[in-house]
């Protein structure tokens, strides 16, 4: 489903991705864990070109993508990223919100877009809120929302860049719950997370990067219970 060959990207003389290689099987659930810096969130934002590639190859669907050649706008719509920070328009509604890009990119009819938007407040446990404005949510309800919007543009897969990290703690369960819930229904993922229980119950595979590279690989049980990396064990260490 997802593919990336021996990925480099440099920003300046910091090159902070040094050869990656990862591949996503359809319906898998890949959970990146690393300490800041490590590059996590970089290799993220290359699988959706929002940061270009100094070098390899990045395969979606089984299909090459050339950055320069290939309508990348399409290829977002069929890779969904949720961030840290909502960025949700704060003048249209949450219902507005959600039907934009499907009306703007998909050229939907206005009444298709709604109808699907609304099934997806009620996935997201909001639907009592699509005619409110974002500043009337709590960070869980926003995220909730976001979660959502990239749902409206029904993505092959969904890339998660650490999106409780700027929650309140209380609220970290209500976006958590969602995820599960997209994992069980077979939604391909690939998350960014400081979240270990997350982690151990709902990834299919646990990659650890460090310094820009992948240096383990492994399913929940074997990472957490007999890493193969003295860095792996100390990170473990360090997050409890």
């Amino acid at each position: 489903m997802l593919t990336a060959k021996d990925i480099h990207k440099s920003f300046g003389e910091l090159e902070v991705l040094k050869g990656v290689d990862l591949h996503v099987s359809p319906q898998e659930v890949v959970v990146l864990v690393g300490v800041s810096g490590s590059g996590k969130s970089t290799l993220l934002r290359c699988f959706n070109f929002l940061e270009m590639i100094n070098s390899g190859e990045i395969i979606i669907d089984g299909k090459s993508v050339n950055s320069k050649k290939d309508n990348l706008s399409k290829i977002r719509a069929e890779v969904g990223m949720v961030f840290q920070h909502f960025n949700l328009f704060p003048h249209k509604t949450v219902l507005e919100n959600i039907i934009e890009a499907p009306m703007m990119v998909k050229k939907k009819k206005k009444e298709e877009a709604m109808i699907h938007a609304k099934k997806l407040l009620e996935k997201v446990g909001l639907s009592d809120k699509a005619d409110v404005y974002p500043n009337k949510l709590s960070g869980g309800q926003k995220q909730r929302v976001a979660i959502a919007r990239s749902l409206a543009m029904e993505p092959k897969v969904m890339l998660f860049d650490e999106p409780t990290s700027a929650l309140d703690p209380e609220l970290v369960s209500e976006v958590l719950g969602v995820m599960r819930q997209l994992a069980q229904e077979g939604m391909t993922m690939v998350v960014v997370t400081h979240e270990m229980r997350f982690a151990r119950e709902v990834a299919d595979r646990i990659v650890m990067i460090d310094e820009g590279q992948i240096i383990e690989s492994a399913d929940p049980k074997t990472f957490f219970e007999n890493p193969s990396q003295e860095r792996t064990k100390q990170f473990i260490q360090l997050v409890g």
